[in-house]
């Protein structure tokens, strides 16, 4: 593990070309998202293959949509810097496609399958880290959000009768390692 990681599996997406210089016309580049990195204090960033062929180690990810258009529905996609420069990303088969609803702010989208963590996170205890999920928005734009911002849509097992429950569900202070 370290500051870079690579996804599971690679995404297409368009990387608006304001990311890539001053100079670019207007309009977005497609490219092959492959792998993550992060420094402490930062957003956490895209490993992208352009189109031209150049590599690009940087991307932000409200700048990375599957659309043409490449919006920021969020003004950001990660609300907090990186918590560590050891970065993971591994691939949760079950929730690749999953339907999903952010709390806050009420946006639909899928799953990818992809969650990212962080082994070495700037928490006080082992049950604060934040593992991410990967989410692709209805805009086409992607979005990071941990579990608590997040409903996952299993339309075999899930009921809406007992959403309710989700008020009382706090931070684990239990703590089961160290």
């Amino acid at each position: 593990m370290g500051r870079h990681a690579n996804l599971p599996f690679h995404l297409y997406v368009n990387v608006a070309n304001e990311a890539l210089g001053p100079s670019m016309p207007k309009g977005h580049t497609r490219a092959i998202w492959h792998a993550i990195y992060c420094r402490p204090g930062q957003k956490l960033m895209a490993h992208c293959l352009l189109e031209t062929g150049a590599h690009w180690c940087g991307v932000p990810l409200h700048l990375i949509s599957t659309t043409e258009q490449v919006t920021d529905p969020f003004h950001t996609t990660e609300p907090w810097g990186a918590m560590g420069e050891h970065v993971e990303a591994f691939h949760a088969y079950y929730l690749e496609g999953m339907p999903v609803v952010t709390i806050h702010e009420k946006a639909k989208g899928r799953h990818t399958g992809i969650v990212i963590d962080w082994s070495d996170g700037f928490s006080r205890y082992p049950q604060e880290h934040k593992p991410l999920n990967l989410l692709e928005l209805c805009t086409g734009q992607f979005a990071l959000l941990p579990n608590n911002y997040v409903i996952i849509d299993d339309k075999h097992f899930t009921r809406n009768d007992v959403k309710e429950n989700l008020r009382f569900y706090k931070r684990n202070e239990t703590i089961y390692w160290e």
